[in-house]
């Protein structure tokens, strides 16, 4: 009869620190009967043997598969880690997509979280930017949302043994859609639930779901990548994603922000510096407030005599003549400049000698009146004499009235100085001798470069009303101090005259800035100024007394203030 003979091989654990060795097989062997003592012996040393070595190549198994679980573990601690580095959802988004396809092996990952009512695709791996308005970002934004609404992971390949049949109509279509616009050849598409959701006293509600990863292959030659790492990867991130998404809201990123800073601030300086510190930003702005002084509006100005007149061209013509040039002194009455109008001298001659035909037609008429050879007779043809003179006697005259005017129209041809003064118009010879004008124009400035002298401002029109709040407000007219250009160590006084009551456009720059309000500014006569017409000036007009920290800062209040109204 047979022989049975049992060897017991421990094959997990065999080391001193174990309590006992575990068994894992049984190994029987059958002998044929009549086998001798040693035969067995033998067979049982050679059955030992295979049961050691069996034993050691198990426990090398086991010691590979607990290393590639602590690998595993360890690479899903560091994933934990770097998604918990930022509580702002952008950073963490970008961190999942682009060390989680790492983690799954995947070409491309994408994270589409839910904002609002809307999904919105966060971050894409190896992509910087997410460009909101591309096709591949409304169809994942599309599949997501689906992929959400299915609450089930959505996986596709385009292996024979995968297909959507078990999917909605409407998900396989969107999924189908995005495999063929991106030519990916295995897709997994896996939603991301808010943290503690199964843990809620409620399980009779859906989990809430704040995202959806989107893990693409466009090759398949990457055996490593399955659906399962995709949905390790997110149970990974979903605390990160939860906290980031509802650190997001408005409310709790301001005041997480804020206490970051507030927090590092206390932390580098200390509790004493940091009282010290806000001691000296509550003195600043108490100092700010309630600390008065002057609020002056400047703007830039020209200075004019006050005693200034121009020269008009009083018709349509050329520039015959120039008698004096820039700089020259000139009289009242002194001929500055001779125009020509050859129409008016045409019409000029032509009542000469309408005049002069009328005149002897009147004397042809006279003599033959006085002739008593000829008799007053009345033709069918012709008027009568006396009715002609009467006639002819009233074209003179209105001939000479045309005459008169024309007289006058040539005599204002001449341009005389209005007044005593400089002329001050630059290089008048050359800009003006030969050259055709039109009526109405400017051809020269006369001014009284004795004084008195005024400025000339321009206030933009974001700072004009300031100036009219504070001069109804105020007693008398308002102050004002300026400087000329080129002078560095001297101010001087004067008072606004008056306030343009309308901006002037220049209908030729249209595309440029509002036009400034014109204000006049008279100097006190007692300044010593060494002036000169034109020159350029920096004024400061006194609106009265505001706090310190309006004056300094009135700019950056409006700017502020305009963004909260408009």
């Amino acid at each position: 009869r047979s022989e049975l003979v049992l060897a017991l091989v421990p094959v997990v654990d065999s080391s001193p620190a174990a309590d006992s060795p575990e068994v894992h097989a049984i190994v029987e062997l059958f002998l044929s009967p009549g086998s001798s003592p040693a035969v067995q012996r033998g067979w049982r040393e050679l059955l030992e043997t295979v049961a050691m070595v069996a034993s050691d190549f198990h426990l090398r198994g086991q010691l590979r598969t607990l290393r590639d679980e602590r690998g595993l573990y360890d690479q899903s601690i560091e994933l934990i880690q770097r998604f918990q580095r930022s509580n702002q959802l952008q950073p963490t988004a970008y961190e999942v997509a682009n060390e989680g396809r790492r983690f799954v092996t995947a070409d491309r990952l994408s994270v589409v979280a839910k904002r609002g009512s809307e999904w919105k695709l966060l971050a894409a791996s190896g992509v910087e930017r997410v460009e909101s308005r591309a096709d591949v970002t409304k169809r994942l934004q599309a599949l997501a949302a689906a992929t959400s609404d299915w609450g089930e992971p959505v996986e596709y390949s385009d292996a024979a043994s995968k297909n959507l049949d078990e999917l909605p109509p409407a998900l396989a279509r969107l999924v189908e859609q995005h495999v063929d616009e991106s030519q990916a050849r295995e897709l997994v598409a896996v939603p991301v639930y808010a943290a503690g959701t199964p843990e809620d006293g409620d399980r009779t509600k859906p989990p809430r779901t704040i995202a959806v990863l989107v893990a693409e292959q466009f090759t398949t030659d990457a055996d490593e990548f399955s659906a399962q790492r995709v949905l390790e990867l997110a149970k990974l991130c979903e605390p990160a994603l939860t906290q980031a998404i509802d650190f997001d809201r408005f409310p709790m990123r301001a005041s997480l922000r804020w206490a970051n800073r507030w927090d590092r601030i206390q932390t580098k300086l200390g509790l004493t510096k940091l009282i010290t510190a806000l001691a000296g930003v509550l003195l600043l702005v108490a100092t700010l407030a309630l600390v008065r002084i002057d609020y002056e509006v400047s703007a830039p100005a020209t200075l004019q005599s006050t005693i200034q007149r121009d020269v008009f061209a009083t018709t349509d013509g050329n520039v015959a003549d120039i008698k004096f040039k820039h700089g020259d002194q000139v009289s009242a009455g002194d001929v500055l400049a001779v125009l020509h109008d050859p129409e008016l001298l045409l019409n000029v001659q032509r009542v000469a000698g309408e005049i002069a035909t009328t005149r002897k037609r009147l004397e042809a008429i006279a003599v033959t009146r006085t002739d008593r050879q000829v008799r007053e007779e009345t033709s069918t043809d012709k008027l009568p004499l006396a009715a002609e003179a009467e006639q002819l006697e009233k074209r003179l005259a209105s001939l000479l009235t045309q005459q008169q005017i024309l007289a006058q129209r040539r005599d204002a041809l001449t341009l005389k100085s209005p007044i005593d003064g400089t002329v001050l118009t630059l290089d008048v010879q050359n800009l003006l001798r030969t050259r055709p004008v039109q009526r109405g124009q400017v051809l020269l400035t006369v001014s009284d470069t004795s004084g008195p002298w005024r400025l000339v401002a321009e206030v933009p029109q974001a700072r004009i009303g300031q100036i009219l709040q504070a001069q109804e407000t105020a007693s008398r007219q308002l102050p004002a101090r300026f400087r000329l250009a080129g002078e560095t160590d001297q101010t001087y006084v004067g008072e606004v005259a008056s306030i343009s009551t309308n901006a002037v456009l220049d209908t030729d720059g249209l595309d440029q800035e509002s036009p400034a309000f014109e204000v006049r500014i008279d100097i006190d006569e007692k300044e010593d100024i060494l002036a000169r017409p034109g020159m350029s000036a920096e004024v400061r007009i006194l609106c009265g007394r505001r706090s310190l920290g309006y004056v300094w800062l009135h700019d950056i209040w409006e700017t502020i203030y305009s963004w909260l109204i408009f």
